[in-house]
């Protein structure tokens, strides 16, 4: 009777383990596939992109229309030894100057505020900008989101109306050392 009773337990051990096997595999989960929680993905409403040795994190542009002034949001990183000016153009032929330190960053949240005017894209499209550097001589085009004062977050970053004087110039940029990164928690950071 034992070789019965072990033959039984044996079985047993079997079919457990053929539908441990079968559930793991069912439900998508194997050694191959990583967890969804080791990709890690920025909260933010805007762009990130690469050109030449600057990297611009979280881009966008802040505005109440199309045919309104848009003020350009994001932070521009320089990770060259080099310092740099990156010039954003807008389809209507107006562009801004951010200049960036060597191995430096510029936070465009920072006044004075950066304007294209007019913005040419209505709130919730995409506008098509060209954006090069002075130090390589690297340019590409980029569409920016366009966004307005929905987000409560953004209502203090809004250009002013026309006919009020909207401020735009050069941002001050920051030096190694005396950084901060975007943060990308919902707070505008660039």
């Amino acid at each position: 009777m034992a070789p019965t009773t072990l033959l039984a337990g044996f079985r047993s051990a079997i079919a457990a383990l053929t539908l441990g096997v079968l559930l793991l595999t069912g439900t998508g989960c194997s050694s191959d596939n990583p967890a969804e929680t080791t990709k890690i993905t920025p909260a933010t409403n805007g762009i990130n992109t690469v050109v030449g040795p600057m990297k611009l994190a979280d881009m966008l542009i802040l505005s109440h229309g199309a045919d309104q002034p848009g003020r350009i949001m994001g932070t521009v990183f320089n990770t060259s030894a080099k310092d740099a000016v990156v010039t954003i153009s807008g389809a209507s032929g107006s562009t801004v100057s951010i200049p960036v330190k060597a191995n430096g960053e510029t936070s465009l949240a920072q006044p004075p505020a950066m304007m294209l005017d007019p913005t040419t894209g209505s709130p919730g499209s995409l506008v098509t900008v060209r954006v090069s550097e002075d130090s390589t001589g690297k340019s590409a085009e980029v569409q920016l989101p366009v966004l307005d004062s929905t987000l409560p977050e953004y209502q203090s970053y809004m250009p002013v109306t026309p006919g009020s004087g909207a401020a735009s110039g050069s941002p001050s940029p920051t030096l190694p050392g005396n950084t901060t990164a975007p943060s990308g928690t919902g707070s505008p950071s660039p």
